[in-house]
């Protein structure tokens, strides 16, 4: 299937993880591709009139330049307002610093090199062969706080790494693969220490499509629409039709580093198993109900109370 002569929009945040040095050189680039129609927000309040503009243009392909944050709440907004009468094709650039959500459905690479492959498709045949994907994304809903989109949602340790990433490992320029990677080691080797700064009990009460609830004094909860994570973690193994995918490490997990490096190379060992402290469902509808922070797509989330997952109808994203 071919998409030639269908109209492109791009919407850019400049202000976004490698979008702040490289804009002029990106903004640039796509301006030699006459057939993209690039939109740049400089705030949220810039996402809903740029979506109605490209909504007017019939827009059927939609490119996104910025982080997971960004995409999240683009295509939140997207579902959300029904301003499309057809959602369009999705691409995701890696515009943004940790870029999880390009890296499985996205258009991969440094972001110069992926913008520009992404203009060589637009000015080619188009061709979509091979190149779709589905995905649905997480809406996320927490007491009187308006729903939110993400693709991936962590808490425990990730929390800790997420704060150690931004006072240590941001903060000195470092990012992409290479930063989460420095995390994670870190945020292991801290809860191998019983590092109070990494090693933090956190109470969560699980219910799982409607059923029973379980309470978990939980270490790690990693819960996703993705099927790769960053650096090609693929940390789910869990068995059932729903689109949301989720994996908890309870507190006082045994045989922790082994069995994580082998849950997050995708071949969990023997020793994964719920009677271990390891636990991996999939799902259509997820309550999770806690006291504490919560990362959703790199955003903190704050929790006091239930928070509720469903997952949206699946989008089609282009893979470059």
């Amino acid at each position: 299937m071919t998409l030639a002569g269908c109209p492109v929009g791009l919407i850019s945040n400049p202000g976004s993880g490698h979008n702040r040095d490289q804009f002029e050189r990106i903004h640039a680039r796509v301006a030699q591709c006459p057939a993209i129609h690039h939109v740049v927000t400089h705030s949220l309040a810039d996402v809903r009139p740029a979506l109605e503009d490209l909504a007017a243009r019939g827009t059927g392909i939609l490119a996104i330049n910025g982080g997971d944050g960004t995409a999240s709440y683009i295509l939140g907004q997207l579902l959300e307002s029904g301003l499309f009468d057809r959602p369009p094709l999705i691409v995701l650039l890696p515009g943004g610093t940790a870029n999880m959500n390009a890296g499985d459905i996205g258009v991969s690479g440094s972001l110069w090199k992926a913008t520009g492959r992404f203009c060589q498709w637009c000015d080619g045949d188009r061709s979509t062969n091979g190149k779709r994907v589905q995905r649905a994304l997480m809406r996320v809903s927490a007491g009187e706080q308006a729903p939110v989109y993400g693709m991936f949602l962590g808490g425990g340790a990730i929390i800790q790494g997420t704060e150690y990433a931004h006072a240590e490992v941001h903060a000195r320029g470092l990012r992409d693969d290479f930063s989460l990677a420095l995390t994670t080691l870190r945020t292991v080797w801290g809860v191998l220490r019983n590092d109070p700064a990494f090693n933090r009990h956190v109470t969560i009460e699980l219910v799982l499509d409607g059923g029973m609830s379980a309470t978990h004094d939980t270490l790690i909860l990693a819960i996703s629409t993705l099927q790769r994570l960053a650096f090609g973690m693929r940390p789910f193994w869990g068995e059932g039709p729903g689109p949301i995918r989720l994996t908890l490490f309870e507190q006082g997990c045994s045989r922790f580093a082994r069995t994580f490096f082998s849950i997050v190379r995708g071949r969990p060992s023997r020793n994964a198993v719920p009677e271990s402290g390891y636990i991996s469902h999939n799902a259509n509808t997820i309550r999770l109900h806690l006291d504490g922070k919560l990362n959703l797509d790199g955003e903190i989330l704050v929790a006091n109370g239930p928070v509720d997952i469903s997952a949206s109808k699946p989008l089609d994203f282009l893979t470059l």
